[in-house]
């Protein structure tokens, strides 16, 4: 009775009063002179902190679960996300089954192929087994083919080295030959050039004076014919005729007009000793013309041609010669 009444003094201090008025109301009114006893103050302490104490609670009581709440809401937010992905991950799952599918097809054609692959590589064993094989009896066979050869090359050097002794013995005899042959020449040109003829590089030979025109008369190789030209004059020798345009004294060159054929040749800057050739008629007769000596407007020179293809009647150098031996002759 005494823990029920101070259940009611906490809850509320004054219901013990209260209590005890309505007592007083329904019995008899107290003496004057009764004194009422007031609870202890540290009573009234502990009721005050306890209701702090409660509100306090209280407080954090409504605080922790307004935070309760608000991470249920995080927590259903974050539930939905995962909801999603999960989705996500099923449709991504659908595709990596596709995909695996796709794979496995894939893996059973590569089974295919490297079942082919490994018959082609045992094949291809096989043929390379066979191929050395061959390889050796090729190697055997070329290698006594080999020694026959160098049997035969042994014979044939052997057989070559007499033969080259008796080529070196002819090389010999004919570089001594050549070289009596270039001294010939070479006196030979000596002589010719002493006579008055010069050997060009074609192998002709030019008179360069009067003797060396006589030594190539002499020789009777072809028939020759002098000139004696005036500028602007035009002369006849032989199938030709000749006219002297320009003659230069100091270069000993000069300029001519030659007429074959009914047609005209040009030839500028003639040096002296230069043969100039040219073909004349149907026969393609073949003329040479030599200039010795370049005089104020005046040439000396002569034209050569082949033995018998003079005109008739064309007076050459040989016949003249004839004519004169025969005069003395007669004389």
């Amino acid at each position: 009775m005494a823990g029920k009444d101070l259940s009611d003094l906490l809850v509320n201090p004054h219901a013990r009063s209260g209590k005890s008025g309505e007592t007083s109301a329904s019995a008899p009114a107290p003496a004057p002179n009764v004194t009422y006893s007031r609870p202890p103050r540290a009573t009234v302490d502990l009721v005050t902190v306890l209701s702090i104490a409660g509100l306090a609670l209280g407080s954090v009581l409504g605080y922790f679960l307004w935070q309760q709440s608000v991470q249920a809401e995080a927590f259903q937010e974050q539930m939905v996300v995962v909801g999603q992905s999960l989705e996500l991950v099923a449709r991504r799952l659908d595709g990596n089954g596709d995909q695996l599918a796709a794979l496995q097809s894939r893996q059973e054609v590569t089974m295919e192929r490297v079942g082919v692959t490994q018959r082609d590589l045992r094949r291809a064993q096989e043929l390379a087994v066979e191929l050395k094989e061959e390889q050796v009896r090729s190697v055997a066979a070329l290698t006594e083919e080999i020694a026959l050869k160098a049997q035969e090359v042994a014979a044939f050097q052997e057989e070559a080295g007499q033969k080259f002794e008796g080529v070196d013995e002819e090389i010999s005899t004919v570089k001594a030959s050549v070289a009596s042959n270039q001294e010939e020449l070479t006196q030979t040109l000596t002589k010719l050039t002493a006579l008055g003829v010069r050997v060009t590089a074609q192998g002709n030979m030019i008179a360069t004076t009067s003797d060396g025109l006589d030594e190539l008369i002499r020789r009777g190789e072809r028939e020759y014919v002098t000139f004696d030209f005036r500028k602007k004059k035009r002369s006849q020798v032989g199938n030709i005729s000749v006219e002297l345009r320009k003659a230069d004294t100091k270069r000993q060159r000069a300029d001519l007009h030659i007429f074959v054929d009914d047609r005209k040749m040009e030839r500028k800057n003639i040096n002296v000793n230069t043969p100039v050739n040219f073909y004349v008629g149907p026969e393609k007769i073949h003329y040479e013309l030599v200039i010795n000596q370049v005089l104020k407007d005046q040439i000396k020179g002569y034209v050569s041609v082949p033995k018998g293809k003079l005109p008739p009647g064309t007076p050459s150098l040989e016949t003249a010669q004839e004519t004169e031996v025969s005069m003395v002759n007669l004389n």
